[in-house]
């Protein structure tokens, strides 16, 4: 686990990559984006399994595994009224006449998780310390994100489908609830990261 100073470093960092995916996102859309984070938590597993919503509401989840200095997964994750608002605005359609997930939809939403992820991780390696490699010379951070997918299944299966498919299983996992403003109008998304054993004793160094 981060102390609450590290945490506090990481909601920085946070703030920064959702400054840098607000103005992607507003050359994009050619509208005015804002994006906000309050504050990063940190979770053990053992409360990890109700942090998408029950068994009742199916979510969504824009899912990228990372690779690198910096590795394991990072999840955009909303209900379907959230996601399929953020397409409206995305494909400039008036709001709520998306009503299911079509390709253009999927496709709306797995851009704009490319956008906002590759943000936030590209602050991330930009605010940690360099690297030492072998004779002394020193590297950079790296993380690297494979493309998005996108998965929808309820709360609880989502969040064991993730946890199943990240080896090593993580020993904690950072929720970030991001508020999305475009043309004054909100959506809730939340940002779920889950890094990998060896990342987490590396963000604890570098913080």
């Amino acid at each position: 686990m981060l102390s609450e100073t590290q945490l506090t470093e990481l909601t920085a960092i946070y703030r920064q990559g959702a400054d840098d995916a607000a103005n992607a996102l507003s050359i994009w859309l050619e509208r005015p984006v804002r994006i906000s984070v309050e504050h990063v938590e940190q979770l053990g597993l053992t409360q990890a399994g109700g942090l998408l919503g029950t068994a009742d509401e199916p979510v969504c989840a824009c899912v990228m595994s990372l690779q690198g200095t910096i590795s394991g997964q990072l999840m955009l994750a909303f209900d379907d009224a959230s996601g399929l608002v953020l397409a409206d605005f995305i494909l400039s359609r008036k709001s709520s006449r998306s009503t299911n997930w079509e390709e253009v939809e999927l496709s709306a939403a797995l851009e704009t998780a490319n956008i906002v992820g590759c943000a936030y991780l590209n602050a991330l390696s930009r605010c940690t310390l360099k690297v030492p490699t072998v004779g002394g010379v020193e590297g950079h951070t790296t993380c690297i994100p494979s493309p998005p997918h996108f998965v929808r299944d309820f709360g609880p299966s989502l969040m064991q489908f993730v946890l199943l498919n990240h080896y090593p299983v993580p020993d904690v996992v950072f929720l970030t609830r991001t508020e999305f403003c475009i043309d004054n109008a909100q959506v809730t998304w939340d940002l779920l990261f889950l890094p990998d054993t060896e990342s987490l004793s590396y963000l604890q160094a570098t913080l």
